[in-house]
């Protein structure tokens, strides 16, 4: 009899534990948290089947829509909270991809993008890994860990009071322009060309460095017969160089003292294999015509291709990607062009994967404010 009172003694000590650890997981699982891993909704789905989809997937010891507020891609949420005027204490609100409009705040749904690990992908660090303080040992001297420090944004010491990353005109003004701020290009850029090395140094951003003879422009190669980079002439400049020069056709065009063209200078950045990074493809290979095959629906092998540049078809006249106001004006403005900012972009979070499909550009699905 002692036996059997003793064992019964040894199984309740035992659940003790368990139970409390049950418990505490519970407790969690009841708080607003940001969620990296849900899935996005296909098109097509109904409400109730996006709901019943994405408890199924979460399983039973996760969050689901039923418990939190709405599903929403991550650059989405950021852009609700800029468009709200980035408030740091008061509450804003966005649509979720059920269509309902939900309450979310910074401390508990904007400031997890920026301080947790693995949110924008599997294994991504933290934002304010490298970005941590305004100081010289953080990068671009911008401190993400505090709502303070986003509103200063970047490069404080170098070019006080600061480069504003939230589209307003200037550091401490309320014009928030998130459409085109720099935080959205920076996390929403599509990193091309695919696959080229994450760098934090940013050595690598102006393209490689390029000499120029009298048999015209080169990419300058090292010992080993490798790409350069962080040189004062480079590929980015000489691009920059022809558009400010009015992206001439036939024309030369002045870059370093030394007259170019586009066919012989220009043109093989887009056409050849292997000019940005080692093993990089043509940006041809995947942009070859304006036909719904070709993505963007854009044709860079051509001067006039380029000169139409992107979603010709589903948004026609097209998206000028030189910087106009509108395909066929001459108003060039390379330093706020679409294809600058695709080459020269430094494809942040460091390591994000390289979709083709653009299905990541937006960030991950995630789980925002509390569902009222």
């Amino acid at each position: 009899m002692k036996k059997v009172i003793l064992i019964i003694g040894i199984f309740i000590v035992l659940l003790i534990p368990i139970g409390l650890v049950a418990y505490q997981q519970q407790q969690k699982t009841s708080q607003p948290t940001v969620e990296a891993g849900v899935p996005e909704i296909e098109e097509g789905e109904n409400e109730s089947e996006q709901a019943a989809s994405t408890e199924e997937t979460t399983g039973s010891n996760e969050v689901s829509l039923g418990d939190l507020g709405a599903a929403i891609v991550a650059v989405d949420l950021l852009d609700g909270w800029v468009s709200a005027g980035s408030p740091e204490s008061d509450a804003f609100e966005y649509q979720g991809l059920d269509g309902n409009t939900y309450p979310a705040t910074y401390n508990e749904d904007i400031l997890p993008l920026f301080t947790e690990a693995s949110v924008w992908f599997e294994g991504a660090q933290a934002c304010s890994g490298c970005h941590f303080a305004n100081s010289e040992t953080s990068y671009h001297e911008m401190d993400l860990s505090t709502y303070e420090g986003i509103m200063k944004g970047g490069d404080v010491l170098s070019a006080p009071p600061g480069v504003p990353i939230l589209g307003q005109s200037e550091v401490g003004a309320s014009d928030f322009d998130f459409g085109n701020s720099k935080l959205r290009e920076r996390l929403r850029n599509n990193r091309m060309p695919p696959g080229w090395p994450f760098d934090i140094t940013e050595t690598n951003r102006d393209g490689a460095c390029v000499e120029i003879s009298s048999e015209g422009l080169q990419v300058q190669l090292d010992s080993d017969g490798k790409l350069q980079y962080g040189c004062d002439l480079n590929a980015i400049g000489a691009i920059g160089a022809w558009v400010e020069s009015g992206a001439p056709q036939t024309d030369s065009f002045e870059y370093d003292g030394s007259q170019l063209t586009f066919e012989s200078d220009i043109q093989p950045f887009f056409t050849q294999p292997n000019m940005w990074y080692e093993d990089s493809q043509a940006c041809t290979g995947c942009h070859y015509a304006n036909s719904e095959t070709s993505y963007h629906e854009m044709d860079m092998s051509t001067y006039e291709g380029m000169m139409k540049g992107g979603d010709v078809l589903s948004a026609p006249p097209g998206v000028p990607i030189l910087g106009q106001s509108e395909v066929g004006a001459t108003d060039f403005d390379w330093g706020n062009s679409k294809l600058r900012s695709r080459l020269r972009n430094n494809r942040m979070a460091p390591g994000v994967p390289f979709d083709i499909t653009e299905g990541n550009r937006e960030g991950p699905v995630i789980l925002a404010g509390i569902k009222q």
